[in-house]
């Protein structure tokens, strides 16, 4: 391998790390620092924990994102500094212009990779290959205006929230496309399509209703729910303690259980059914 490729590989790996270590570098958010800590506190209540919990994953995802905008930007540095030397009429190495074209090539193999896979699976789950193109080109377009709106958030020095659905575009996509879709759509990705049931508390409200491990939640007070953030938002919704009708399947049987709007009182995820 010749000095040039060795020293281009140097600098990328150098930006990508300079580009982690300046997210690392922000300073989080006291708020949710705060909402963090009460997850581990014992002693608060169930629904701050979950609240807390719910605010920590949220908070991850956003850090995931913003790393991820750092790194295309970092690209796009890279790629303006090699369109100005060409500009100047710098003579670049031939192996690092080489290099530079083996990578672009194969990122829109792997792009290209990615997108058609998705594709077929969509099309394999029920939709029709114009549909299954729509819901990608609009994914990535929501992807985008979420990309957009934190941008904003921060760039206008206001806390951005996760649960803005601006800024979530999974939310944004199940609003444009409805709920059967979106179904079809998760369960492509084989992604849960239901909040399954773990533990049930002792003395919990979901004890009392007859919940049980494996239990699948559907819906809650009418409204479809895909998964715990969902749910979460559905038990905050409403007025406290009033009865509240929750739909689930139980080994593939439809139920009804009726709860106190609330803390149900279990832990959620994928769970096998005991027997």
């Amino acid at each position: 391998m010749s000095k040039s490729v060795l020293v281009i590989a140097a600098v990328l790996l150098a930006g990508l790390v300079g580009a982690a270590s300046m997210f690392m570098g922000r300073q989080p958010d006291p708020t949710i620092g705060a909402e963090v800590d009460q997850y581990f506190d014992q002693s608060a209540a169930v629904e701050e924990r979950v609240r807390a919990l719910e605010a920590a994953v949220a908070q991850e995802r956003n850090a995931r994102q913003l790393l991820e905008e750092e790194m295309q930007i970092l690209y796009a540095q890279i790629e303006s500094l090699g369109e100005q030397r060409e500009e100047q009429g710098e003579q670049q190495p031939t192996d690092a212009i080489a290099m530079r074209g083996f990578s672009d090539e194969m990122r829109q193999q792997r792009d290209a990779q990615l997108s058609q896979g998705r594709s077929t699976r969509l099309v394999d789950a029920g939709f029709s290959s114009d549909r299954a193109e729509w819901i990608l080109k609009r994914e990535s377009e929501l992807q985008m205006e979420a990309m957009q709106a934190r941008f904003d958030a921060r760039r206008s020095g206001e806390p951005a929230d996760p649960f803005d659905p601006a800024m979530n575009p999974a939310a944004a996509l199940r609003a444009e496309i409805g709920d059967l879709e979106y179904e079809q759509y998760l369960r492509a990705d084989n992604r849960p399509t239901a909040v399954a049931v773990g533990t049930v508390f002792e003395s919990s409200p979901g004890q009392a209703a007859g919940l049980q491990r494996g239990d699948n939640i559907t819906a809650y007070g009418g409204v479809r729910v895909f998964d715990a953030a969902d749910l979460n938002r559905e038990i905050m919704a409403g007025q406290a303690g009033e009865s509240v009708v929750v739909e689930i399947t139980r080994e593939g049987m439809p139920m009804q259980v009726v709860l106190p709007r609330g803390p149900i009182g279990v832990s959620t995820g994928r769970f096998p059914r005991r027997r």
